[in-house]
C-alpha cells in the first residue's frame, strides 16, 4: 500500500511503500497527484507557453521508478499545437484514474494506458 504525502501546492511529492520512502521534487508544484493501485500518477505543472512540453503526466512505480510518461493526444483538435498538456488527474468511483488534457479549444478526458503511454476512451470534457 502506498501512503502519499503531498500537500496541494507543494513542489515536493513524497510517498512510502513497504517502508521505503520516495521523493520527487519539481521546480513548480504539480497540477495533481494521485495513488493508483501500486503506482503514483503525477501531473506536472502545465506550461502554456509556445512550444512547451505537453507530455507532463508521469506514472511511477511504488519504488519511484518511472513506468511511463504519458503522451498528450495530438489528434483531438485541428491543430496539434493547440494541445497544451495534461491538466488534472483524479480517481473515478472504482479508483481508476481519469486524466484531463487541456487544449486551446476545450478540454478532453481519458484513461491512461501504461503499455502504450497514451490515453484511451478519450471524450470531450463538458
Amino acid at each position: 500500500m502506498i501512503s502519499l504525502d503531498w500537500p496541494q501546492g507543494s513542489p515536493v511529492v513524497r510517498w512510502t511503500h513497504d517502508g521505503q520512502s520516495v521523493e520527487r521534487a519539481y521546480d513548480r508544484p504539480p497540477q495533481s497527484v494521485m495513488v493508483w493501485g501500486d503506482r503514483v500518477l503525477v501531473v506536472e505543472a502545465l506550461d502554456c507557453t509556445p512550444n512547451a512540453v505537453t507530455d507532463n503526466a508521469v506514472v511511477f512505480a511504488a519504488d519511484g521508478a518511472e513506468v511511463v510518461r504519458l503522451k498528450a493526444p495530438r489528434g483531438l483538435v485541428a491543430e496539434p499545437s493547440w494541445v497544451l498538456g495534461f491538466y488534472q488527474a483524479y480517481p473515478d468511483a472504482d479508483g481508476q484514474p481519469i486524466v484531463v488534457v487541456s487544449t486551446q479549444v476545450g478540454d478532453f478526458w481519458g484513461r491512461p494506458d501504461v503499455v502504450e503511454g497514451t490515453l484511451v476512451d478519450v471524450q470531450q470534457w463538458r
